[in-house]
């Protein structure tokens, strides 16, 4: 079979690749003069299964009004062009806006980023990538107690996932990354 893949990013390469390695003949077409040039190079290449997580979440519905008006909002909405299959859309996600529904779809989020990490993991082991990796994590930082409180939700997720994670105080962070210092200020 034929198949042409849109964007030399790290997801159409790789989905070019596994095509190709099964027995597909493949082209992969991208805009920019180069591969990973848009969103695989903006994130970073970075991946995190600790923090997959769905939009519908508690307090998502008061967040997403406030989205609305302004200008770099990460949801946007025409309200001249909604349709009916936007309506069941909105609905079905204010429905899954409560603690019960995101804790399921959290923890299944959380087992699809782990095969995904595995899959990267056993690429790189095939084909002997060579790319500067870092598996040194993330560090996530809190200003409010607020913050804090939500965050222990999603933490008991990781657990229920076995996802390896580490809750750091301060001094912690401090450690661990200097330039935090600033934060604590």
């Amino acid at each position: 079979m034929k198949v042409l893949v849109l964007g030399s990013g790290v997801i159409g390469v790789t989905s070019a690749w596994y095509l190709a390695k099964s027995g597909h003949d493949v082209t992969v077409v991208d805009r920019q003069s180069t591969v990973a040039n848009e969103t695989s190079f903006a994130n970073l290449g970075q991946i995190s299964p600790g923090y997959s997580a769905p939009w519908a979440a508690p307090g998502i519905p008061i967040k997403a009004m406030k989205w609305l008006v302004q200008e770099l909002a990460p949801l946007k909405i025409n309200m001249k062009d909604l349709d009916a299959e936007t309506l069941v859309w909105m609905t079905k996600l204010v429905a899954n806006c409560n603690g019960k529904d995101y804790h399921i779809n959290k923890s299944r989020m959380m087992r699809v980023a782990e095969y995904s990490r595995y899959c990267l993991q056993a690429l790189r082991a095939e084909i002997n990538i060579e790319y500067d990796h870092r598996t040194q994590g993330t560090l996530q930082l809190f200003r409010t107690q607020s913050q804090v409180k939500s965050a222990k939700k999603d933490i008991q997720v990781l657990n229920e996932c076995g996802i390896d994670h580490k809750v750091l105080t301060p001094d912690d962070c401090l450690a661990y990354e200097p330039s935090t210092s600033s934060y604590y200020s």
